[in-house]
């Protein structure tokens, strides 16, 4: 199997044509990638550790009440689950929708 026949994985794209004629077709005509700033540049590693620490320091948001109602709810049988309206909370949720 030559070069150009190979398809598969380049650069964490999936190829579909022959690498080599889509490195040739690239050649020239491509600009040069820009510099990226590395992660550590942005913010060092202390203060990565830092914000961790302040984030896992905080109490999560959880509703007590609710938590009591629904647990008394699952336990008295009064729990009713309802697969379409939890995937389409889901759903929503993947969308980004507030809703």
């Amino acid at each position: 199997m030559s070069g150009d026949s190979k398809i598969g994985i380049v650069g964490g794209i999936v190829r579909t044509a022959p690498v080599r004629k889509l490195a040739a077709s690239a050649g020239a005509s491509a600009q040069p990638a820009a510099p990226r700033a590395a992660a550590s540049d942005a913010m060092p590693a202390a203060g990565l550790i830092r914000l961790a620490s302040d984030l896992a320091a905080q109490p999560a948001p959880i509703d007590g009440a609710r938590v009591a109602a629904l647990r008394g709810a699952i336990a008295e049988g009064r729990y009713a689950v309802d697969p379409a309206k939890i995937a389409g909370a889901m759903i929503d949720h993947l969308r980004g929708s507030t809703t």
